[in-house]
């Protein structure tokens, strides 16, 4: 499929030929019909864009930031800190009607053939969540219904202005949602006035004026303004016109240096408008599709589309006069250049081919790659810990493994990839690379909620599964897997703990082998994430402990030599809240051989501290291992160091790998290791702050 996007440091938005997304669970695919072009958005992502590496590497804060990656880990992870997120080329658009073709699992209240508004951008397929998208009337217009998305943001301005019939209302800018804005107060009953200076814009109303000097104003009881300008005059100008105890809503791009004096006088109220309305970038909403109740939120995102498809349905608002050109997709990346001439479109209407596609099985004339010594590999997830970590290592191994071709179930992260590292990428899904006999060996390196469904298509399929921790997100998944290796003629199971691989952690566990240790300490620092990050969501990213410090419980078990026997979790709770703080967490693992790790995993500790330190300890020996490259290692009377140039054992991992696919070695994990690490993970997960040991 084709889709409009701007790649980094190219100002002029060009067509991608990407595959196909493929819906997840609770999401819907949509044939595009048309999709609106919102001028002042897009141009100002295409701005931003633009801005060079250089221009962001010279903001102060990521100086102070890169300097301490510098110090911490090299080079090289400054490079893939900055780098990889430069590769992704930004999606355009935002606001499109279309047909449901597909709906993933969960999916309930939306059928195929369903005719649909959606927030999805402009290409010829677009995946969205359940909450992100309403379904249309018969009898509405769908290239009306186009605009929806658009509408919304301009419905969610207005319901905060809290105006209503006779309401007096200024409308300073008067670009597509101004013009919306206007429609919308009108259809309320509001005496609606608009202001704007180009004179373009003022021709689509009676009441439209160039300048506030050209007109009386009195009594005003809302000023909206939905301008985008570098300039303070749209704050200045509503300040002024407004009656005392006005209210301001800000809807637009502008400059807030309001003066004091201007709101103290007249009492006005400010208030800044958040896109579509409540659950705008709020994951639960708009990842999960957990609604608000309606009687606390009446007006959530989604209740906006379905109240401005009705007005549509209803006839109470028009918009096809805001068109001032509609264009073919395939001609799409000239659109931009209008909006640059002196006389600006308001809005452009981008058509898609809707014509059915030939129900044509096409034979295959791909060929298949020849068989060698090298693994062929197929890689499943695009996301930057693909682009800055396993791919350059893939790279460095090429003498080991042939990477035939990457998908992600979105699509265009998998086609920036392969286009970035040169791979000729013959696969289109990740069905297709599951289903490829060509291919050898999967990497999973997906969002870790489908890690173990593809864990058991790629071994029902016979192909060899390393796939990055986490396992699983539930102890179901876990038995669900066990399953299919059972079933499996020759399973081939590795998981991406890649820790016991450095060269550091050889070391320590040579040492191990005629001393064995009995307490091992593991902390861990690592940079603070959000709230609604998706690591922190346990339906997608399962946690913190389940997605990250299960590194901490393989390599105790590792170094060990025994199983994880039982685990406890507590963290400091926030009180306000009476939510534990899963990012500050304090892990205990008694094994199987009577040896006990205890485990810290901290987001709030000063981030000048190391990352990750390991301290082991047994029999009269300690060993002490900063970032697995500086190593402090105490025998008897002895106190010595040593480094490490390797890293965290990434390459070391996936060589491993490469032979036990080739069958020149043995797995290094037995399945026992992996279930119990990953189950041990999951339980302290579940039961922090319980008070008690959970067996594993």
């Amino acid at each position: 499929m084709k889709q409009l996007v701007v790649e980094k440091n190219n100002p002029t938005p060009i067509l991608w030929d990407t595959p196909i997304p493929n819906p997840g669970p609770g999401e819907i695919l949509i044939k595009n019909h048309y999709s609106v072009v919102s001028s002042g958005t897009e141009l100002a992502a295409i701005e931003v864009a633009n801005t060079s590496v250089t221009d962001k590497l010279q903001n102060s804060s990521n100086i102070e930031k890169g300097l301490d990656l510098l110090k911490k880990e090299g080079f090289r992870a400054v490079w893939n800190a900055v780098f990889p997120k430069n590769l992704l080329p930004l999606q355009l658009g935002y606001s499109s009607a279309g047909e449901v073709v597909k709906v993933g699992q969960g999916v309930s209240a939306y059928h195929v053939g369903d005719k649909v508004v959606s927030n999805g951008g402009h290409a010829e397929y677009v995946v969205v969540s359940e909450n992100l998208c309403r379904r249309i009337d018969e009898n509405t217009d769908i290239k009306e219904a186009a605009f929806t998305v658009l509408g919304s943001i301009a419905l969610h301005g207005l319901r905060l202005s809290e105006t209503t019939l006779g309401s007096k209302v200024v409308v300073i800018g008067l670009g597509v949602i101004g013009q919306l804005v206007c429609r919308l107060a009108v259809a309320q009953g509001s005496e609606v006035t608009g202001i704007d200076p180009d004179p373009e814009r003022s021709k689509y109303g009676d009441n439209f004026f160039n300048s506030a000097d050209d007109i009386q104003l009195k009594d005003v009881d809302t000023v909206i303004i939905t301008a985008a300008t570098s300039s303070n005059e749209p704050i200045e100008l509503a300040t002024k016109i407004a009656r005392n105890k006005a209210k301001i809503v800000v809807v637009g791009d502008i400059p807030l240096n309001i003066s004091r004096n201007d709101f103290y006088y007249k009492e006005l109220e400010l208030v800044v408008s958040k896109s579509y309305g409540p659950g705008r970038y709020d994951k639960q909403y708009e990842a999960l599709g957990n609604d608000y109740p309606i009687e606390y939120v009446r007006w959530t995102e989604n209740r906006n589309f379905e109240a401005f498809t009705k007005l549509l349905s209803q006839k109470q608002i028009h918009l096809l006069d805001l068109v001032s050109e509609e264009i073919a997709f395939e001609d799409a990346p000239r659109v931009y250049e209008k909006f640059t001439e002196e006389i600006k479109p308001l809005s452009v209407v981008l058509r898609y081919n809707i014509d059915p596609e030939p129900k044509i099985e096409l034979e295959n004339n791909l060929q298949p790659e020849p068989k060698t010594s090298k693994v062929n590999v197929g890689i499943l997830g695009a996301g930057n810990f693909a682009a800055s970590t396993i791919l350059p290592v893939l790279k460095e191994l090429k003498k080991e493994c042939k990477v035939l071709g990457i998908a992600s179930s979105k699509g265009l992260s998998a086609e920036s990839l392969a286009k970035s590292f040169k791979l000729n990428n013959k696969y289109s899904t990740e069905e297709d690379i599951l289903n490829a006999e060509e291919i050898d060996a999967v990497l999973i390196l997906t969002p870790h909620y489908n890690h173990s469904e593809l864990v058991i298509k790629a071994l029902n399929k016979g192909k060899a599964v390393y796939v990055e921790k986490p396992l699983a997100l539930d102890i179901q998944s876990i038995t669900d897997i066990e399953e299919s290796i059972y079933r499996s003629q020759n399973p081939k199971l590795f998981i991406g703990f890649n820790r016991r691989f450095s060269k550091s952690t050889q070391f320590i566990k040579q040492k191990l082998i005629n001393s064995p240790a009995n307490s091992i300490n593991l902390r861990f620092s690592v940079p603070p994430l959000d709230r609604d990050h998706w690591t922190n969501i346990k339906e997608i990213g399962g946690g913190r402990i389940v997605g990250e410090a299960v590194h901490g419980i393989d390599l105790a078990c590792y170094l060990f030599d025994s199983l994880p026997q039982s685990i406890s979790a507590s963290a400091p709770v926030d009180k306000t809240n009476n939510m534990a703080r899963d990012n500050q967490v304090f892990l205990n693992i008694n094994f199987t051989n009577g040896s006990h790790a205890s485990l810290q995993y901290f987001s709030e500790a000063n981030q000048i501290l190391s990352k990750e330190r390991l301290e082991v300890h047994g029999e009269g020996n300690s060993y002490i291992l900063e970032d697995f490259k500086m190593l402090r290692f105490l025998e008897g009377s002895q106190d010595r160091s040593k480094t490490f140039s390797s890293g965290k054992g990434h390459k070391e991992s996936l060589s491993i790998f490469f032979d036990y696919v080739r069958d020149k070695l043995q797995n290094p994990f037995t399945w026992e290791e992996i279930k119990a690490v990953s189950k041990a993970a999951i339980i302290a997960q579940d039961h922090i702050n319980s008070g008690q040991q959970h067996n594993v």
